[in-house]
C-alpha cells in the first residue's frame, strides 16, 4: 500500500479520484465519480484554521473548535489526529462537564461524501460533541486511506467517538464516576491523543452513524494498542448507530467500552482481530450483523481474531457488562484457523451477561462458542461467573458447537450443517424457527428487536438485491463462498470436475460464482441487445429487458477456441474483483503463455459512434444506431445517443491469450468497448498476449484508469469512430517475439484513422502512461513508433514516457480526406511532460501543435514500473483538464511523469498483487 509520504505529496491542488461502487476511495454506484465542480472558497470552510483548502482538495487537521459540514463541493482528507470539540480533557469539576456540553461542536458529514485518510489520520468525536454522518443507501459515507480501491490494512487510523455515558472499571471496580459528579476520566484505548471519556448519563448522544463505511484502518498506537474501525467509548444510548460496514481493519471492527449505545444492521469483514467486542461494563443491543473473517493466512497484527469477544478474562473481568444480540451470522476464514492461532466464533469471558438469539456460526476451527468465567484471585478456582443464554443459535464448526462449557441456559442450540445463499440466508429448513421474542437489555433506551422468525442475518427468501445490504456495502466483500451455480438452458453444470459450460444467449440475470471454472463454448452473448433496431419501441425494450451478467471475485472464465463473451447493448458485465482475488478470462488451458487461443471480451453500448469520413454521429434523430461491431458477423450492432449510458463494472480483471480472427484485420481485440457509455466503470484491467489489441473504444464515452498491457501483438491503446473520453494511469509492455503474429503494426497507442477514414470528433487525454517498446514493434520491415496519432484526432498527453521503439516515440498524420495528396484536415496534440527515449529522434514525423517538456531523455525504470530519473519528478502536481464527455471525470493531479510515484516499492505499486504473475 501507498504510505502518507508517498501520495499525500501528489494531493496538492489535485482532486482526488472518488470512485464508483466500491472502488477506490468510496461511492456507490458504478460509472464514473459526481462531478466535482471547482469550489468558491466559503469562509466557513476555507478561512477555518482547521481546514486547508488547495484547488477541491480540503485537508482536516487539528483540532475542529467549531460546528462544521464537510461541503460535498470538497474532496475531504483527513491529517493527523482530528479531534472534534474538547471534550476529551480531564474534567474536574460538574461546571466544567456542563461548559464542556454547552460548547459542544457538530461534525455534519452529507450522503456520499467520500473521506480520505493519511497513514496517520484519526477522527476523534470528543464527549460533548456530535458527528452527523447520515448517508443513504444510494449514497452512504465511506472512511478509507489516500490510495485506491478497499484492499489495504492499517493503512491510517479509525473513527473514535467518545461520550458522558457510564464506564465500569475492570476488577469489578464498579462506574467511573464518583457520587454527584457527572463526569468520569477514563483513559481511552488509541493512543495518547485520544485522551479521556465518560460520565453518568446513559442517554447521552454522540449523534448518528448511518449507512457509513470504514476501510482500511487499524492504525497501532502502541503494544496491544490499535485502533479499531469504529470505536465506541462511554457512547450514550440517543446516538444512532444502524448500517455501518467495517472493512479490512488490522485492530476490532467495532468496540464498545462502557456505554449504552445499541446496534443494528453492521457488516463486518476482513478484519483482522475480533468484530464485535464490548467490555468495561457495555450495556445494550444488537440486532442484523454479518460478520466474514479474512482468509489472510494468518493475522497481520498481534491479534486473536474472533468474530464476538465480550469483557475482559479473570481478574480483569468486568460484572456489569450486559448485551442482547440476535440475528447474527458469523462466518469464519483462514485468518481465525491459522496454525497456533485458531480462534472459535465467540468467546464470551469474564463474568458478563449474555444472551444470544437466532443466530449462526461456520467455519470456525476450535469451536463455535466458548465460554469463560473469573478466576478474579489468581487462585486457579473461578469465582465469578458468565450468564450465558443461547435461543436458536446453531453452527458449523470444527471440534463441536462448544469449546468449553455449555451455557447456563439454551433454547434450540447445537450443530447443523450450513449454506448460504446469495443474499447471505441460510438455506437450510432449520432456520425457519417461527416468531421468536427477543428481551432487551434496559439501558433506558426503550430499544425494541425486531421478533424475528428465522436464523442469521437475512430472511430465507430474500433476494441479493433486496437484502438489507445490497447496494451500499463496499462490492464484493460479500460474495458468498456457498453459493451454487444455478442451472439455466446456456449453462451445463459439470459437478463432480466443479466446471460450467456456458454457450447461446444468457437470456436472464445470471451469476459466476466461486469454486467453479466457467467455459466460454462459442459466441456467448449477455442480453439480445445487438439485432438491428427498427424504432424507439423496440429499442426500449431491449432495455427494459436488459440481462446483468455478475461474476464474483477470483472467477476463472475459460475460452473455448471459438469463445467471445459479448455483452450487447442495455445489458451489463458486473465483474468487480478485487486486488486479492482478480477475475480472470483466459484461454482453457493451463497458463497464460497462448497468443489467439480465444476470443475476447467485447461490451457494446447505447453511447454514441461517429462514423468515418466526418458523417457525424450514428444515431441522427434516433435514440439509436446500427452499427456493425468489429469482432465477426456474431458481434451484430451497437450504438445510441447515450453517453451516460451504464455496461456495468469492469475491475481488477485480466483477460489473456485472446485475440481470435474473425476475418482479414478482422480480430476480437482483448477488452473491445463499441459505443460504452461514461456509466459504466473500467479499472485496474490488464490485458496480456493478445493477437490483437488490448483495449480498443470504438466510440463510446467510458473512462479507464489503472491498465496494464502485456505482450499483445498489435495496439494496446486504441480509440477511434469519435471516442471521448479520459485514460489515467497505464503500463505499455510489448512482446518480445521478434514479428508480429498476426497481420499487425504494433504500436503502443494508436488513435484514429488515416485520411478519408478520418473522424475529427475522437478527442481524448491521456495521463501517467509508460510504454515500453520491445523486438515485436522494432522488427525488420514492420517498425512502429510508440504512438501513432492521425487522422484529425485532438489528443491531449500528461505526464507521460516512451522508450524503446526503434522508429520514434510519437508520430503525428494529419488527413488527406480527398486522395489528392495534400493534407486538409489536421489532427490537434498537445503534449506536457512527455518524455521519450527512442531511436530515431522522439517525433517520428511532426511536433505537436503544442507542447510543455516535451523532448528526449532518458527513461529508466525499477522493479516497481516507475521512472529513477531526475526528470520524472516534477516540481509539483500538475492539473490535467479531462475530455469533457459529461462525467465529470478528474484526474489526479500527479508529480511525476509515468504510470508509478517514483520512490514506490514494487509491492505497493498499484499493478501489485494482481496482475498476471511474470509479465512485469
Amino acid at each position: 500500500m501507498t504510505t502518507k509520504n508517498a501520495i499525500y505529496a501528489l494531493l496538492g491542488g489535485a482532486t482526488l479520484a472518488l470512485a464508483g461502487c466500491g472502488g477506490g476511495g468510496g461511492g456507490n454506484g458504478g460509472g464514473d465519480p459526481t462531478p466535482t465542480p471547482t469550489p468558491t472558497p466559503s469562509a466557513s470552510v476555507c478561512d477555518e484554521t482547521f481546514v486547508t483548502c488547495s484547488g477541491t482538495t480540503a485537508t482536516l487537521s487539528g483540532l475542529v473548535n467549531k460546528d462544521l459540514t464537510l461541503e460535498s463541493s470538497f474532496n475531504w482528507v483527513l491529517s493527523g489526529f482530528v479531534t472534534v470539540g474538547q471534550g476529551n480533557v480531564e474534567i474536574t469539576s460538574n461546571a466544567q462537564a456542563a461548559a464542556i456540553k454547552a460548547d459542544g461542536v457538530t461534525l455534519t458529514i452529507p450522503a456520499g461524501t467520500d473521506i480520505k485518510a493519511t497513514d496517520d489520520g484519526v477522527l476523534l468525536i470528543t464527549r460533548g460533541s456530535k458527528i452527523m454522518a447520515e448517508g443513504t443507501a444510494q449514497a452512504p459515507i465511506t472512511f478509507s486511506s489516500l490510495d485506491e480501491g478497499f484492499d489495504g490494512l492499517g493503512e491510517w487510523g479509525g473513527l473514535v467517538v467518545q461520550g458522558f455515558a457510564p464506564q465500569y472499571g475492570q476488577g469489578g471496580t464498579g462506574v467511573c464516576y464518583q457520587a454527584g459528579n457527572t463526569f468520569c476520566n477514563v483513559d481511552g484505548e488509541g493512543g495518547g491523543n485520544v485522551a479521556k471519556y465518560g460520565g453518568n448519563d446513559p442517554l447521552d448522544n454522540s449523534g448518528v452513524i448511518k449507512y457509513v463505511r470504514i476501510a482500511e484502518g487499524g492504525l497501532v498506537a502502541g503494544p496491544n494498542n490499535e485502533i479499531n474501525g469504529l470505536t465506541l467509548q462511554g457512547v450514550g444510548s440517543a446516538t444512532v448507530v444502524d448500517y455501518v460496514h467495517v472493512h479490512n481493519n488490522l485492530d476490532d471492527g467495532v468496540e464498545w467500552f462502557g456505554g449504552t449505545v445499541n446496534a443494528t444492521h453492521l457488516i463486518l469483514t476482513g478484519n483482522d482481530d475480533d468484530d464485535i467486542d464490548f467490555d468495561e461494563g457495555y450495556q445494550g443491543n444488537i440486532q442484523y450483523a454479518i460478520v466474514i473473517k479474512s482468509n489472510n493466512p494468518a493475522p497481520q497484527g498481534s491479534n486473536d481474531p474472533r468474530a464476538i469477544e465480550a469483557n475482559s478474562s479473570d481478574d480483569e473481568y468486568t460484572p456489569e457488562t450486559n448485551a442482547a444480540i440476535a440475528n447474527v451470522t458469523l462466518i469464519g476464514g483462514a485468518v481465525n484457523n491459522s496454525a497456533g492461532g485458531q480462534q472459535p466464533g465467540m468467546r464470551l469471558r469474564g463474568a458478563l451477561t449474555v444472551a444470544i438469539y437466532n443466530s449462526a456460526v461456520k467455519g470456525f476451527d476450535t469451536g463455535c462458542v466458548r465460554i469463560d468465567d473469573a478466576d478474579t484471585d489468581g487462585d486457579s478456582t473461578n469465582d465469578q461467573f458468565s450468564m450465558v443464554s443461547l435461543t436458536n443459535v446453531f453452527g458449523d464448526c470444527v471440534d463441536g458447537f462448544y469449546d468449553k462449557r455449555a451455557a447456563d441456559t439454551e433454547n434450540g442450540v447445537g450443530a447443523q450443517s450450513i449454506s448460504f445463499d446469495a443474499a447471505w440466508a441460510i438455506n437450510e429448513s432449520f432456520a425457519n424457527v417461527g416468531a421468536t421474542s427477543i428481551a432487551a437489555v434496559d439501558n433506558g433506551s426503550g430499544f425494541a428487536f425486531d421478533a424475528t422468525s428465522f436464523v442469521g442475518a437475512v430472511a430465507p427468501g430474500t433476494t441479493a438485491a433486496n437484502a438489507w445490504w445490497a447496494g451500499w456495502a463496499i462490492p464484493g466483500t460479500l460474495a458468498p463462498a456457498d453459493e451454487a451455480p444455478v442451472a439455466a438452458s446456456f449453462a451445463s453444470i459439470d459437478e463432480a470436475n466443479k466446471r460450467v459450460t456456458i454457450s447461446g444467449d444468457i437470456t436472464q440475470d445470471y451469476v459466476f460464482v466461486n469454486g467453479y471454472d466457467y467455459i466460454l463454448d462459442g459466441v456467448v452473448r449477455v442480453g439480445q441487445g445487438n439485432v438491428e433496431i427498427l424504432n424507439e419501441a423496440q429499442a426500449q425494450a431491449i432495455r427494459d429487458a436488459g440481462v446483468t451478467l455478475t461474476i464474483r471475485p477470483g472467477v476463472s472464465v475459460l475460452g473455448l477456441d471459438d469463445g467471445v463473451l459479448i455483452v450487447t447493448r442495455g445489458s451489463k458485465l458486473i465483474a468487480d474483483g478485487t486486488a486479492a482475488a482478480p477475475i480472470t478470462f483466459a484461454s482453457i488451458d493451463p497458463g497464460y503463455d497462448g497468443l489467439g487461443e480465444w476470443g475476447g471480451v467485447v461490451v457494446q453500448g447505447f453511447a454514441p459512434q461517429f462514423g468515418q469520413g466526418n458523417t457525424g454521429n450514428c444515431h441522427g434523430a434516433n435514440s439509436f444506431c446500427n452499427v456493425d461491431g468489429e469482432g465477426g458477423g456474431a458481434v451484430a450492432k451497437y450504438g445510441g445517443d447515450d453517453p451516460s449510458d451504464n455496461s456495468g463494472i469492469i475491475r481488477y480483471v485480466r483477460i489473456a491469450e485472446g485475440g481470435l480472427v474473425a476475418g482479414p484485420n478482422n480480430e476480437v481485440n482483448g477488452l473491445t468497448l463499441q459505443g460504452v457509455g461514461h456509466g459504466t466503470l473500467i479499472d485496474y484491467v490488464q490485458v496480456h498476449n493478445n493477437l490483437d489489441d488490448g483495449v480498443e473504444w470504438f466510440g463510446g464515452t467510458v473512462n479507464a484508469r489503472h491498465l496494464v498491457l502485456t505482450g499483445n501483438d498489435d495496439d494496446d491503446i486504441d480509440y477511434d469512430e469519435g471516442y471521448m473520453g479520459n485514460v489515467q494511469f497505464a503500463i505499455i509492455k510489448k512482446s518480445a517475439a521478434l514479428a508480429a503474429q498476426g497481420s499487425n503494426d504494433p504500436r503502443g497507442i494508436e488513435a484514429n484513422s488515416s485520411d478519408d477514414e478520418y473522424v475529427p470528433q475522437t478527442a481524448a487525454t491521456l495521463a501517467n502512461i509508460l510504454l515500453l517498446g520491445n523486438n515485436v514493434n522494432n522488427a525488420a520491415g514492420n517498425q512502429q513508433p510508440g504512438m501513432r496519432l492521425r487522422g484529425a484526432v485532438t489528443t491531449s498527453v500528461y505526464n507521460t514516457a516512451v522508450r524503446d521503439f526503434d522508429t520514434g516515440c510519437i508520430r503525428i498524420d494529419d488527413a488527406d480526406t480527398d486522395g489528392d495528396g495534400n493534407v486538409d484536415v489536421n489532427s490537434t496534440v498537445a503534449l506536457v511532460n512527455v518524455i521519450g527515449e527512442c531511436q530515431d529522434s522522439f517525433y517520428d514525423k511532426r511536433a505537436a501543435d503544442t507542447e510543455t517538456n516535451a523532448a528526449a531523455g532518458t527513461v529508466t525504470v525499477d522493479s516497481a514500473y516507475a521512472l529513477t530519473d531526475a526528470a520524472a519528478t516534477l516540481a509539483g502536481p500538475v492539473s490535467i483538464p479531462a475530455t469533457d464527455n459529461g462525467s465529470g471525470f478528474s484526474f489526479e493531479a500527479t508529480s511525476f511523469i509515468g504510470a508509478v510515484a517514483p520512490g514506490t516499492a514494487a509491492g505497493d505499486a498499484w499493478w501489485a498483487g494482481w496482475t498476471i504473475p511474470g509479465s512485469l
